[in-house]
């Protein structure tokens, strides 16, 4: 691991021109040894959806990555993820995903098929991990992010992607664990410490902005990342689309870990800078004004409760809802129901229950989840 990031211009998902900007790109940082091992290339998969969506890896970027490290030597090459309501035998169909890693001579791995326990001993909140056992036989994992925005933690690159290698709906069991975003940040930290990734590639060809990591919208941003530093090409990318990394919660958590970087301004970048490429319209995740948990530790028990009613809540659209209860079954803290019958039924939510996760948000495929602020008229009514 170094602290370099390599980034070169990609204009489109043509293979030829994808594989190339990544190659380049992957010098700039510094290569990759990968001759003679076991290759993991994990995807972002949020759920299973047609590439031009920009929710997911996409396919034309992952066989670069195959292609790529094929030529460098790996022994074998496997691909998988785990989308939060995965369930066996899962194919990554609708986004192409699984097809074209098969196509290219790698495996495709079922995450829900065997766990392993891998011990993290350094860890700040979790000293062990249950994971998919395609991480025990790996030699080599590879983050292959997409660059997004992300409701719960404003951004979500390298080393938040790492989180699908937690099997299925295992997932939102984390979220009950680490509600705020400072504490479900030291756990995603705890998690790259534990599965120690090699390297991570970027698609940045096509991101996403506005209420991200699914809800939002396409955005072109015409470029490759790669690094052997997770941290480095998180802040990179950040940066980027208009985030200092230090207002990044998985950035700010892992900076503070001293293991990947001490400082930003360590971040070397031997081809474009970020600080030429950044994006002053992009749509971001607001950022909280505010954090101060000594004010939260002063305020009376009333008060806090208050504050925490004006923190924006996931509302359904019942109008766009098709009632298939993926949000029932990913809500971790049980806060989502579907009660009624007929077409009078619709999904019902408990805000006392919510932990504002917004996995629900996430996981809808027809976005009728939206995020909303609450009003101070009724965040007062409800005090």
């Amino acid at each position: 691991m170094n602290n370099k990031v390599g980034i070169e211009r990609c204009a489109a998902y043509e293979a030829g021109e994808v594989y190339e900007a990544l190659k380049k790109a992957v010098n700039l940082a510094g290569g990759l040894d990968v001759a003679g091992k076991k290759v993991l290339l994990k995807p972002n998969i949020v759920f299973d959806s047609p590439p031009a969506k920009a929710i997911v890896t996409h396919p034309v970027f992952l066989e670069a990555a195959i292609r790529l490290v094929k030529e460098m030597g790996a022994a074998s090459i496997t691909v998988g993820d785990s989308p939060g309501l995965q369930g066996p035998n899962f194919t990554a169909r609708s986004s192409g995903l699984g097809e074209k890693a098969l196509q290219c001579g790698a495996q495709w791995a079922d995450f829900t098929k065997d766990r392993i326990d891998i011990p993290c001993p350094g860890g700040k909140v979790i000293k062990s991990f249950s994971l998919t056992d395609a991480v025990k036989e790996a030699d080599c994992i590879i983050s292959l992010p997409k660059l997004k925005t992300h409701q719960l933690m404003i951004y979500t690159g390298a080393m938040k992607n790492l989180f699908g290698l937690v099997p299925s709906v295992v997932k939102s069991s984390f979220h009950v664990r680490f509600p705020t975003r400072e504490a479900f940040a030291s756990m995603v930290v705890d998690l790259n410490l534990a599965v120690k990734p090699a390297y991570a590639f970027m698609d940045a060809i096509t991101g996403m902005e506005g209420p991200g990591p699914s809800a939002g919208t396409p955005r072109d941003i015409g470029l490759v990342l790669a690094s052997s530093n997770l941290l480095a090409m998180d802040a990179a990318a950040s940066f980027i689309i208009g985030y200092p990394p230090e207002t990044i919660p998985v950035s700010r958590e892992a900076l503070s870990r001293g293991i990947w970087l001490k400082d930003f301004n360590e971040i070397e970048y031997p081809g474009l800078d970020p600080a030429d490429l950044r994006i002053p319209d992009f749509i971001k995740v607001p950022l909280k004004k505010s954090n101060n948990q000594v004010l939260d530790f002063i305020l009376p028990k009333k008060l806090r409760h208050f504050r925490e009613s004006l923190t924006p809540r996931p509302e359904v659209q019942n109008s766009v809802c098709v009632r298939c209860g993926d949000c029932t079954r990913i809500c971790g803290s049980k806060a989502m129901s579907l009660e009624g019958q007929g077409l009078e039924k619709k999904v019902v939510i408990d805000y006392k229950r919510c932990i504002r996760c917004y996995c629900c948000h996430e996981i809808c495929p027809v976005k009728a989840i939206e995020i909303k602020k609450v009003k101070l008229r009724e965040a007062l009514r409800r005090a």
